[in-house]
């Protein structure tokens, strides 16, 4: 791989391995610890967590997805990271097309940033929508009642719940992170 940001792997020589979770962006749990208002918002798919690599799909824990050629046709030769999704209460599709390899046309990879590209998230996901046809759509959060409303919403619709990042934050950041955040429960 190219072009890749400092702190973003090569593939590993003697595992052929490119990517574990300590590589990815992790986000910790929303308990109202900060005040949201300003931060930007996503739905937060439940899938199976996928890094394109530009040329292939990782696994969490460093393991290559088998796609098929029809998945992955368009993708580009840039890195994303994302989920591979079946929709809204289709967990179990996604895994068993990650697991099993039992691909359905109702899995698709929805790319939720671009880790080699520069700048804060929404200009990521601004790069990450001319490379991809499939991305997480966003907007910005107006207060903490606001997102509560949000996550109930989301979740009578059948979603699993909502992701906030700062919006200051101009780089694609590993490991756990405090400047992204789960929201699944109502606080």
């Amino acid at each position: 791989m190219e072009n890749h940001e400092e702190g973003l792997p090569e593939p590993h020589k003697e595992t052929g391995r490119a990517m574990n979770e300590s590589q990815m962006t992790l986000g910790k749990d929303y308990r109202g610890q900060i005040d949201p208002t300003g931060w930007l918002v996503s739905e937060k798919l439940n899938g199976c967590r996928a890094y394109w690599d530009g040329s292939q799909f990782w696994t969490r824990g460093g393991n290559v997805i088998a796609a098929p050629d029809w998945f992955m046709d368009g993708l580009p030769g840039v890195p994303l990271d994302g989920e591979i999704w079946a929709g809204r209460g289709r967990f179990e599709d996604a895994r068993l097309a990650v697991q099993f390899g039992r691909w359905t046309r109702c899995c698709r990879f929805v790319s939720f940033d671009a880790p080699t590209a520069r700048g804060p998230w929404q200009s990521r996901m601004a790069a990450a929508g001319r490379q991809w046809r499939d991305v997480v759509t966003f907007e910005v959060c107006r207060s903490h009642r606001w997102l509560m409303d949000r996550l109930r919403t989301v979740q009578a619709e059948g979603g699993e719940g909502l992701v906030i990042r700062h919006p200051a934050i101009t780089r694609y950041e590993t490991g756990p992170t405090v400047n992204l955040l789960k929201v699944k429960i109502v606080v």
